[in-house]
Formats: structure tokens, sequence, C-alpha cells
């Protein structure tokens, strides 16, 4: 563990505590434990920094229901995660116990749960110091690095130095700090020439008249992940929130009347709260896209994301009043029928989450901060099929990959033109896709990393902005970190091939597969081919069929998706071979009789 120790200085009455390290992560999000653990596991001496009390981020914090669409996109630390997840509820419970089945391999975990894994997987390490109630308040540049970061805590000032920094916060802090230029809002289409950028009105798969495509500053909206049981011995009613005002919620009063809602807590569209069952009789509750009434206040989160501390609690206080008020509406106001809220009052707060915060969650659900702008852009075109292929376009310099929808909850509430949709609320189906190191590298700062605040448009991030897709990001950015120190701290200088070697040999996947698991003997030789385009070969997109993904548990989780399989131990048939040697040349000589040993001996070969 570091030290801190003090230095005078004459700029303050009270003394200036001071330490080094050697990499420094700013946020206690899951991708910052990501960052902080693997860089520390290569023996670096690291602080993990949290400006708040709250350790986690979200998903200690009330998203509970981790958002992915396959078990075979998950893998490096978030997967570690959940297995320690898994086992910490088999071990309670047993390994047939309803909780083990509810916590879906641990992604739907419980919050103290999460926070006591995540703790635990710090606290393993011993060069790692864990610095809470730390607030950002400056950064000294040196040309373009970051010399040292000054921080606010109770007892004083702390000023830290590092070889090479990490901002793993979900809005951009620390890299918007260090005067590394970013986006907040939307692009127009024209910019990347993106379908979805700017401004939008979607519907039923299809994008509506009055749609402009124009460019704002708007920020997409947010609300509390609320942790709720209808365990009756472990239920609180939910308490009238500071700045309740009935008058906000009378306007639901008309759908109830005329049948138009009759659920409040619901898996589809037709309640008020989206209901994700978790272990031990609870829910995240999430707002509905496209319902009724929404948890969301769709302008209201305007001035979060480049906001101070002032601005931004008042608007968490303004989500506290809607979102919690809604639900104490719900649950006693005289004029809701008595049927609802009867329904409304089978579901409360857990006495067992939260304790410190009214059992209410801590942190609110920012789903986009700023986007700071890196050595590559993601974009929209990331996520579809390339040319040719039913695969993604290829990131030869890829860390991580991602799966999830284009998907964002809008940005304007509901206006004349369409009364019931949020203007900039859509969701598309991608294909599983490529995550390159240039995103994570600012252009204008040599010394830092930005694994969640990353660098995208506005449509690209919005099948980025998921916990196991920053948290694969924080994984790589924590290892090429351990590499830049050996570079005098300049991340663009890292060894990209060294580090997609480092991150398979831990089990991170760089390229989606449907058949080839972290544990097969085949994982990093099928890696390391899709980072030199042999996979895009394997299925002719001539003669495929593509199929709906099909539902393996809940609402959101599926089956793997089709046209992915690689097949190691199918027999190799010259003709694919004939094109996988043209591809990587240095693999002419090579004869193998199946895919996997044709992959394995090229990468034996060819690999560096």
């Amino acid at each position: 563990m570091m030290t801190l120790m003090r230095f005078p200085t004459f700029l303050l009455a009270l003394p200036v505590l001071a330490a080094d390290f050697d990499i420094a992560v700013y946020g206690s999000t899951v991708s910052g434990i990501a960052s902080a653990t693997a860089a520390a596991r290569q023996g670096r001496r690291v602080a993990l920094i949290e400006p708040s009390g709250h350790f986690g981020g979200l998903v200690t914090g009330g998203l509970s229901n981790t958002d992915f669409r396959t078990l075979e996109a998950v893998t490096g630390f978030f997967r570690e995660y959940m297995d320690r997840v898994l086992e910490d509820y088999t071990r309670r419970y047993g390994k047939d116990s309803p909780e083990v089945a509810d916590c879906f391999f641990g992604a739907a975990a419980e919050p103290h749960v999460s926070e006591r894994v995540l703790r635990g997987m710090v606290s393993e390490q011993r060069t790692l110091q864990l610095l809470m109630k730390h607030r950002l308040t400056s950064v000294t540049r040196e040309i373009d690095s970051i010399r040292r970061v000054r921080f606010r805590t109770a007892e004083g000032e702390v000023e830290i130095g590092a070889k090479v920094w990490i901002d793993a916060t979900y809005e951009g802090d620390l890299a918007a700090a260090a005067q590394v230029p970013y986006r907040i809002g939307r692009e127009s289409t024209r910019e990347y020439g993106e379908r979805f950028a700017g401004v939008l009105f979607f519907d039923q798969g299809k994008i509506l008249p009055g749609s402009t495509g124009e460019g704002d500053t708007n920020e997409q909206c947010m609300n509390f992940r609320i942790t709720m049981t209808n365990r009756a011995s472990n239920r609180l009613p939910v308490p009238r929130p500071p700045g309740y005002d009935r008058a906000e919620f009378v306007k639901i009063l008309p759908y109830f009347a005329s049948g138009r809602i009759t659920e409040i807590y619901t898996s589809d569209h037709s309640g008020i709260l989206r209901l994700q069952r978790i272990a031990n009789a609870k829910s995240d509750m999430n707002d509905i896209k496209q319902a009724p009434v929404r948890l969301s206040l769709a302008g209201d989160n305007n001035g979060w994301a480049d906001g101070g501390e002032a601005a931004r609690k008042r608007i968490f206080d303004r989500h506290v009043a809607h979102n919690f008020g809604l639900l104490y509406f719900l649950q006693n106001d005289p004029e809701v029928p008595a049927a609802i809220r009867a329904k409304a009052n089978e579901w409360g707060l857990p006495k067992d989450e939260f304790a410190g915060n009214n059992h209410m969650p801590p942190a609110l659900y920012v789903r986009e901060g700023r986007r700071t702008i890196g050595e590559y852009v993601f974009t929209e075109h990331d996520t579809m099929p390339a040319p040719r292929s039913v695969r993604a376009p290829v990131h030869a310099d890829a860390i991580a990959m991602g799966d999830y929808s284009l998907n964002s909850h809008g940005h304007q509430g509901a206006g004349p033109l369409y009364p019931t949709l949020f203007e900039g609320d859509y969701g598309f189906s991608t294909t599983p896709f490529m995550i390159p190191y240039g995103v994570i590298v600012p252009r204008n700062v040599s010394n830092l990393l930005v694994p969640v605040a990353m660098s995208a448009s506005h449509v690209g991030y919005s099948a980025l902005r998921l916990e196991p897709t920053w948290t694969a990001l924080g994984h790589a950015a924590g290892l090429a970190a351990h590499l830049a120190v050996e570079q005098r701290g300049v991340t663009r200088a890292v060894p990209v091939a060294r580090l997609q070697k480092m991150l398979h040999q831990q089990k991170q996947a760089t390229v989606y597969t449907s058949d080839v698991p972290r544990e097969s003997p085949s994982f990093e030789a099928v890696q390391w081919a899709g980072l030199h385009g042999l996979l895009s070969d394997v299925v002719d997109y001539r003669t495929a069929v593509l199929t709906p993904l099909k539902k393996r548990w809940g609402t959101q989780y599926s089956f793997a998706h089709p046209l992915h399989a690689v097949e190691p131990e199918r027999p190799l048939d010259e003709k694919l071979a004939s094109k996988w040697r043209e591809r990587i040349p240095c693999a002419a000589g090579v004869q193998a009789v199946t895919r996997g040993e044709f992959l394995k001996m090229a990468m034996a070969r060819c690999g560096s």
C-alpha cells in the first residue's frame, strides 16, 4: 500500500497530502474496478479513487439485471465477477436453490451481493489502494500529459501523481478536467452518415416523418434503477420523497379510467415500471421505453454531463422527487383505483438494501455522459454487418467486443406530433461487434485512457453503454496502462498485439463466437484468428439466412447468435483453407485436418 506523505505548500493554510502511483483510476464503477484490479494483478502500484461514498457504480446502486443479449458475449473481468456472484449464492443457498436459478449465472445479483463480491476482488490486491470520497478539483498538465491531480477530501486536499491515468467515471470528469475534447448530445445524420443520428421519431422498427436528423446538445434521459421486493417480511412502503408534487402525477389517472393501464409492474410495455427479477424475490425496476408513463425525465437531466456538484445535485433531487414520487402516488393516492393501489403495494423497498440511503438506490442511471474524442470514433457502422460478410467490420486492434442493440431511451418528451413517443427513443438490432483500442485513447493527452466516456458518436455509444462492455474496456485499459508504464506512460505507444495476447490469456474475447467459450482449448487461437479477419469467411453471406434470437431467460437474455459459429472440430475444407492462407500469407504451408488445428498452427507460426 502507498503511504500518503505531507509536503509543505505556500498556497494553502493546511498542508496538502501527496502520493505517487504507477497507475491511478478515477471512478469506482465496475469498469474502474476492472482497470485497477487488472493493473494491480500485474504488480503495479495502483490507486482506485472514488469521488463519492458509494462504491461500485450502478452495479451496486440498483442496476442488478445486467444488460447484455447472450452469455457468449460476456468474458474477461465481468464474467469473473459473475462467476463469483454465482459462487456466493451457491455457497449460501445450495446449487439447486431458487436463489441460484434466479441469479442467472451471476448476472442478476442483489446490490449488496455485488458490492461484497467486488470489494472482495479489490481487497485481494496488495498493491491497490482504494481512496473513497476524493473529489477531483484540478488537473496539472505538463505538455500533453497529466502531471498531478488534486482532490478534495473531508480532511483536506490530496495531490496524486501517476505515470498513467484512467478515467472510469460515467461522465468523463477527469478527461474533461485534463482538457480532452468531448461531445455532449447528438451528432447530425450528416456527420457520420448514421440513420439514427439527430432528432428522431422511431416506432415499430420505422423512422417516422418529422425526424430531421439535426444534432443538438440534449442528453439521453435518466432514471433510477429501483430495487424492490414483493417478500412481505422484507418489504417497506415507498416513503414520500422531498419535493413531492401530487399535481405532477394526477395526469396518470385517465389511463386507469380508460383501461389503458391495468398493471404497474410488467415485463412488456403495458405497465409503468419494467419488472426484471433478481434473486431473493427482488426486482430491478426500470423505465419502460415508449410506455405511456415513464420513469425517465427527458429534458430535466440536461446539464448533468457538464454540471458541477450543485447542478448534479439539483438534477439528482429532481429525479428522486419524480421516480419515488410516482411510486408513492401509485401506492397511496386515494384517487388511484383501489385495485391499482393494491397492485402497486405488492412491491416495496427492501429492508436489506441501501440502509444508509433510506433503502433507495444511491446511484442515478447515467446512460450517457460526455463522449471523449479519441484516436477512433465508434459509430453505428461498426455495429452492422460488413460488406460481403455476416459479421461486423474487423478491427485488427480490437481490445473488446460487444453484443447489444442500438438503444436510446430518448432526449425530449412526447409532444404534439407524436403524443405517446419520446423523441430520440429508438431500438434497433445489431450484429456482435469488435471495439478498437483507439476508442479509449484520447487524441491530446498521452498518459490517459477513457474506457467509459469513450470515443463514439451518440448512436455508436448507444450500443456500447452497458456495464459488461464498459468493464471489458476497463479490463483492457488496466492492462494497457500496465504496458504503457514501460513506454514512459504513452498510451498510444502500447504494443497492441501484446495487449491482445494478455487479454486472450485472461479469457477476454475480442471477437464474438457462439461455440468457442473461454474454457475451450481453441479460445486463444480463434480470438487471434478473428483479429486477422479469418472468421469473416466461415459463413457464406450469399446463402446465409438470419433468424431472430431465441429467448433464453426472462425478457432480456437470448441463446447465441446464429451464423457466428466457428466449429473448430469440423474438418477443414480446402476452399476455406485457401481463403485463410490468402488472408495470412505466413500460413501458406500450414496443413491441418480440422479448422481448430489450422488456427492453432497458424497462430503458432504467424502470431506475434
